[in-house]
């Protein structure tokens, strides 16, 4: 007996697997970890110190530092008065619509929707045949050489015919320098790294989630940590001490645990969502490549198989309920492997009840970056070391197993 094929809206084609919702609600996930992150990341290392500030002359004045911030550049870039941006200031985020000036999370608005436009624009390019693709790349690049070349050839031709011939320099007359028509493209890539500073990951995520790119995911997730590790050593006391480039630094001590009922400081926290951001980011739109490139090395009549089909669902299925408990899991771990010294001296005072143990329980060195290193990887030796007491995988197959059964009966 022939075994019946599933309908082709269901068949494990590429075209028909980007239409499924669980899918699309990785790449939802995944998109929106990345705003979230951007979001995130403006907060912690997007402002300038106070002092900066008023050594530059104050907040109204025109001044910037190497914040992960869009606006502060861009207005700084155009504030010398010899400098016009080529965009206008809403596609920047500058001002709205009506020519008000925007702060805050509204800023972020019309770059991102011009993320989106552009993603859009260029997945619906991929989709083309390979003709189409060629044909388009060679039009914006012939678009942006003739952008910069024409208006100088032209104003210098036409110069020349009323005013004879001469060189474009214009060392005798100022009118006669038609070289500044080359400076405006120029211009132009300079307002992009300004916006590019906050926007290129954001661009790049997107593209790698909706256009199925390893690589632009890996590239951004790159770009962040380089973001954190620049500020870490822009931000160092020695660094400071010989130059104030006016970056607002971290605190040098984690802090106490006071939230969620000690079990992580504000610090910790903010830098804890940070870093959970980015694995969901990463691991969300990863798993959509994985699973679609799993499917496209099917055989043809796999691909119709409903036993395949059904499985196919269920490991995604199974991704997306992993993924959500992964990730709390990995949240928690860290938060206790950040507090591990206050654990074990904790059971110190316990058992003891020692002066010593308070003291050390209230060093300076236990709050540092190294100290808590050291509390992590005695946390992570702990844990590994506990493998031969508690039989983990013996452990997590049976809450597979229970929730297998629940998803069945449902």
């Amino acid at each position: 007996m022939a075994m019946e094929a599933v309908p082709d809206s269901k068949t494990l084609h590429i075209p028909k697997l980007r239409r499924r919702w669980q899918v699309l609600l990785l790449q939802l996930i995944s998109t929106a970890s990345l705003f979230m992150l951007m979001k995130r990341m403006n907060t912690v290392f997007g402002s300038c110190t106070e002092e900066f500030i008023e050594d530059s002359g104050g907040i109204e004045s025109i001044y910037w530092c190497p914040a992960y911030e869009h606006t502060r550049g861009l207005n700084y870039w155009q504030g010398g008065g010899s400098v016009e941006l080529i965009l206008p200031d809403f596609l920047h985020g500058l001002t709205s619509l009506a020519g008000e000036p925007l702060t805050g999370d509204a800023t972020f608005v019309a770059p991102l929707v011009m993320c989106i436009a552009i993603t859009a624009g260029w997945v619906f390019l991929l989709q083309q045949s390979e003709k189409v693709q060629k044909w388009a790349n060679g039009a914006v690049s012939i678009g942006f050489v003739a952008w910069m070349v024409l208006p100088f050839l032209l104003s210098w031709i036409y110069a020349m015919v009323l005013s004879g011939p001469h060189l474009p320099f214009g060392q005798d007359n100022p009118a006669f320098n038609h070289i500044d028509h080359l400076w405006t493209p120029f211009m132009f890539i300079f307002e992009v790294v300004f916006l590019g500073i906050v926007f290129a990951p954001i661009l790049a995520g997107l593209m790698g989630i909706w256009g199925l790119s390893r690589r632009m995911i890996t590239w951004a997730v790159g770009y962040f940590l380089m973001v954190v590790g620049i500020h870490a050593m822009l931000t160092f006391k020695g660094i400071t001490d010989a130059v104030d480039v006016g970056l607002q630094p971290l605190p040098a001590q984690i802090g106490d645990a006071t939230l969620y009922g000690g079990l992580v400081s504000p610090l910790a926290l903010t830098l804890l969502e940070i870093s959970l951001l980015i694995l969901v980011f990463m691991e969300a739109g990863l798993a959509v490549i994985t699973h679609l490139e799993y499917a496209s090395m099917l055989p043809e009549d796999a691909k119709r198989n409903p036993e395949y089909v059904t499985q196919f669902k269920n490991v995604l299925n199974s991704h997306i309920v992993h993924l959500v408990g992964i990730m709390a899991v990995v949240g928690l771990a860290t938060a206790i492997a950040l507090e591990f010294d206050d654990f074990l001296i904790s059971m110190v005072g316990v058992l003891e009840g020692s002066q010593w143990s308070e003291q050390v329980q209230e060093s300076l060195e236990l709050q540092l970056t190294y100290g808590k290193v050291i509390s992590a990887g005695l946390f992570l030796l702990v844990v590994a070391g506990m493998r031969f007491v508690l039989p983990w995988q013996r452990v997590t197959g049976i809450l597979e197993t229970g929730m297998s059964r629940i998803r069945s009966t449902d």
